[in-house]
């Protein structure tokens, strides 16, 4: 008889602990289709995205599967303990759960899958199907980026099918932030994809019914011969793209020529902080306040819409840093803001040393979602610092902030993507009103 698994990427929690549903997901996470392409056919597989997907408790599987980012972690164990008590074997896997010390998910959990998925993952089904699983799995070595298979973007649901589709052409990135999990996760390497593969993706994502992609690599900005190559081959596909990028390609304004002409409408930038002590304390002296609003006018000039992630609370920040952030993001009107409290995620450079200066009071990680303080700050208290960034995220989404942030959209951008950029702004303020951290679902 064939083996039924249930492959479930938990919704994150809101402040009183109820599971986010929404109607729709505009940018789908590319874990469960391509775990599914790893998977044997052998087997009747379910996917469930959570976030829009009710989780069929009540029916008969053989293995349930669980993934997910930061506080999701939380949402995935509860849904562990109701599977297991049903008697279900339970395994779980990706960042947030390989990085976290293992006796954590061991207390939920049948299976720790530690690492990235391409070897392990179907190392321990075949062993699963023979029955002779091993409790644990990691990584031996990195996979090799060359061969990764194409991700089942035919096995999307339509509630999954927004505007976007997701493809990647580089993992990890090679900076030193003390408190990002992907460089702790990939241990600050950086692997790019062969160009015909990203495009064979692109292709493939387009036919699911959208030519929006989201390329949704960590920085794709890093080595410009290979990102030149990309760009002209992605000019060929016509396709509109986002992805994530160090601020850096504003010095090199060929390159965002050829990221407009390659159809790239939106870049997020992890610029941190305006507050250069808090910027140094992180390791990220190779951004520098004082340069923010000259690069980000060249990334406007070109065409592009600027999305910025920023964090408050970090070593240096006082109180000021709340009015500091704002007026920031409202005088270079930054369409797509985020903000988040800094968060020690459990196996990064900065949760080992708030645990060695014993400055972490709150060990609940479905409150590590980037909208609570679980630390104590250096320069202001905890209440201060969850007051102070809810009130700064309200007014960063008052109606008339969100008109003035929006006349920073480049004057030629598409109606659709100015419709989007409006709509996530919307979304983003009924989130904030709900005291949920923008971006987490």
């Amino acid at each position: 008889m064939r083996k039924k698994i249930l492959l479930i990427a938990p919704t994150a929690l809101d402040f009183t602990g109820k599971p986010i549903k929404k109607k729709k997901l505009y940018l789908p996470g590319a874990t469960l289709i391509s775990l599914a392409a790893l998977t044997p056919d052998t087997v009747d597989l379910t996917l469930v995205n959570e976030p829009v997907h009710d989780i069929p408790f009540d029916e008969h599987w053989d293995l349930v599967g669980l993934t997910g980012m930061g506080s999701g972690l939380q949402r995935a164990w509860e849904i562990a303990d109701i599977f297991r008590q049903k008697g279900v074997p339970v395994a779980i896997g990706g960042v947030a759960a390989s990085l976290a010390p293992k006796e954590w998910s061991f207390k939920h959990v049948d299976y720790l899958i530690c690492g990235e998925a391409e070897d392990i993952w179907p190392e321990f089904i075949n062993d699963f199907l023979q029955g002779k699983a091993r409790p644990e799995y990691r990584m031996k070595e990195r996979p090799d980026i060359k061969k990764i298979p194409l991700a089942r973007y035919d096995l999307l649901s339509k509630e999954e099918k927004g505007l976007w589709r997701p493809v990647y052409a580089t993992r990890g990135c090679p900076f030193p932030c003390d408190f990002c999990s992907i460089q702790s996760y990939f241990e600050r390497s950086y692997r790019k994809r062969p160009v015909d593969q990203v495009i064979r993706d692109i292709r493939a994502a387009k036919k699911s019914g959208s030519r929006y992609i989201a390329l949704i690599d960590d920085n794709i900005g890093v080595d410009w011969k290979f990102f030149k190559e990309l760009m002209e081959a992605i000019a060929e596909e016509k396709i509109f793209w986002a992805s994530q990028c160090s601020i850096h390609i504003a010095d090199h304004p060929d390159m965002l020529e050829l990221a407009y002409k390659s159809g790239c409408r939106i870049l997020s930038f992890g610029i941190e902080s305006i507050n250069p002590g808090s910027v140094e304390a992180a390791s990220k002296t190779f951004n520098n306040p004082e340069n923010y609003t000259k690069l980000l006018r060249r990334v406007r000039e070109a065409g592009i819409t600027v999305s910025t992630e920023m964090i408050v609370g970090m070593e240096d920040d006082e109180e000021s840093v709340f009015d500091g952030t704002y007026d920031f993001i409202m005088e270079n009107k930054i369409p797509l803001p985020r903000i988040y409290i800094m968060t020690p995620v459990p196996g990064t450079g900065l949760y080992r040393k708030f645990i060695d200066e014993n400055r972490i009071f709150d060990h609940d990680i479905a409150k590590y979602n980037g909208g609570k303080a679980v630390f104590h700050p250096k320069k202001m208290t905890a209440d201060q610092l969850d007051a102070g960034y809810w009130r700064l995220y309200n007014k960063i989404y008052s109606l008339k902030s969100i008109a003035s942030r929006m006349r920073g959209i480049p004057k030629i951008t598409e109606f659709k993507m100015k419709t989007f950029i409006l709509g996530t702004n919307l979304h983003y303020r009924s989130h904030v009103q709900r005291k949920i951290t923008p971006g987490i679902v």
